[in-house]
């Protein structure tokens, strides 16, 4: 069983209400740099169904970015 490593995600998204970039760090704890991403992904996904905000955060795919802490 492998253990679990700590890594830092950086998220950068646009949200249609601002139209400016912001980025997000998630810290998780994952076996490997996908798993990371797949958690941070469903942390930033999840805070957006929570939240009752009228704008919609948009991911910039090209910009993720994960560090093995």
């Amino acid at each position: 069983m492998s253990s679990l490593k700590k890594f830092k995600v950086t998220i950068p998204y646009f949200d249609s209400g601002t139209k400016k970039e912001h980025t997000v760090d998630f810290f998780i704890d994952a076996r490997d740099q996908s798993a990371a991403v797949k958690a941070a992904r469903e942390r930033f996904e999840s805070y957006e169904k929570s939240s009752h905000a009228s704008w919609v955060r948009i991911i910039r795919e090209d910009g993720i970015k994960v560090e093995e802490k």
